[in-house]
């Protein structure tokens, strides 16, 4: 039995531009995040003889600098799976228009991570 319906490929390819718009707005904030770098004297209040405050600042540094690198994480993976949704679905067109009369295709064979 064969269910009568189209896919509108060009809608897929204009969802897929989208999502590399995401992932070329992304890249420069992923590049920005990298050169983020503040010591611990960027986080020191108070007299440098003063011990408690130069150990304050040292873990507050290392807190920073570990949220920062999660951060760069999560932007750098979102480039890669922007980019990945982006082949996904240009695949996935293109398959259509390749295949006009086949109703079902494996998703599977286009979205590999």
């Amino acid at each position: 039995m064969t269910d009568n319906y189209k896919v509108v490929t060009e809608s897929l390819r204009t969802e897929a531009k989208l999502w590399q718009q995401k992932a070329d707005k992304t890249q420069p904030i992923v590049q920005a995040v990298k050169e983020t770098y503040l010591g611990w004297t960027s986080f020191f209040v108070g007299d440098l003889a003063i011990f408690p405050g130069i150990a304050n600042a040292q873990i507050q540094a290392r807190q920073y600098a570990e949220f920062r690198d999660f951060m760069e994480q999560v932007l750098q993976g979102a480039v890669t799976e922007f980019n990945q949704i982006d082949v996904a679905l240009r695949r996935i067109a293109d398959e259509y228009d390749r295949t006009e009369s086949v109703n079902e295709i494996d998703i599977g064979k286009f979205y590999k991570a």
